[in-house]
């Protein structure tokens, strides 16, 4: 069995638990390594990522656990913690894992094509705004292919299950159970009486096209990313991804539980 464990500098900053982990796991029959740049670099000859940090850090070091098709045990340091299997006082229960007392729960991910070809995948959300200043911005959406609606707005969320919990749930749009495979459009701060976030079938690619008449750029974020700039009449396409992330699900909680326990 190989580990590559993966430590937020920021959360556990004196490597508190990161080395209450290793001293564990140097009970297992099992090698490991320390990968302190969130999972960028790690290494793709592993059987298992183990994060120990927030929701982000999860997020960040999906993106290269799941193109390698490699599972995820998650160990919350941060304040929620929503995607997190275990709890920083839990680092016991990795027992269960190495006696095969375990389950992977597969997570959808967005596929995100931008003007310049170039691919992103996420694990939470896209989201197209104007940037850091807020102003207006005109778009299209369509829906293979097809004509949907025109919003004037801040921008609009394009969401996983996964992500309908995080900015899109603050934004208005619906809880959405991750065993369901979907795409969650909410528009934020849209200027309407009538617009609402919609939920479409995972099989659907959506494009978003900037119509904005001002020399106004928009931006799209990927999982919290950089920015990258959309010019006027350029479009984005979002799909679901081929790539799932694969989470370490050890303790016998539901969705609706955990979704009670940590938001209330």
């Amino acid at each position: 069995m190989r580990i590559v464990v993966i430590p937020n500098k920021q959360k556990d900053k004196d490597f508190i638990y990161t080395n209450k982990l290793t001293a564990l796991l140097d009970n297992y029959e099992c090698s490991y390594s320390i990968c302190l740049d969130d999972g960028a670099t790690a290494s793709a000859e592993a059987d298992l990522y183990i994060v120990l940090g927030g929701d982000g850090s999860i997020m960040r070091a999906s993106h290269r656990a799941a193109r390698l098709g490699i599972p995820i045990l998650s160990v919350n340091l941060g304040r929620i913690g929503y995607m997190a299997e275990l709890e920083k006082d839990e680092l016991h229960l990795i027992d269960s894992f190495f006696s095969g007392n375990f389950h992977i729960e597969e997570r959808m991910m967005l596929s995100v094509k931008t003007p310049d070809g170039s691919e992103y995948i996420a694990l939470n959300d896209a989201v197209l705004s104007n940037g850091r200043v807020s102003k207006l911005v005109s778009f299209s959406l369509y829906s293979n292919g097809q004509y949907l609606t025109r919003y004037n707005a801040d921008g609009i969320i394009i969401a996983t299950p996964t992500g309908s919990t995080a900015y899109s749930m603050a934004a208005g749009g619906p809880v959405v159970d991750p065993g369901v495979e979907c795409l969650i459009a909410t528009p934020v701060c849209a200027h309407s009486l009538n617009c609402r976030p919609v939920i479409l079938s995972g099989k659907n690619e959506l494009m978003i096209k900037n119509e904005t008449e001002r020399d106004i750029p928009m931006f799209i974020t990927v999982d919290g990313g950089d920015n990258l700039e959309i010019k006027n009449s350029e479009s984005v396409i979002i799909k679901r991804s081929d790539t799932f992330t694969k989470l370490v699900r050890i303790k016998d909680e539901c969705f609706y539980r955990t979704l009670s326990k940590k938001m209330n």
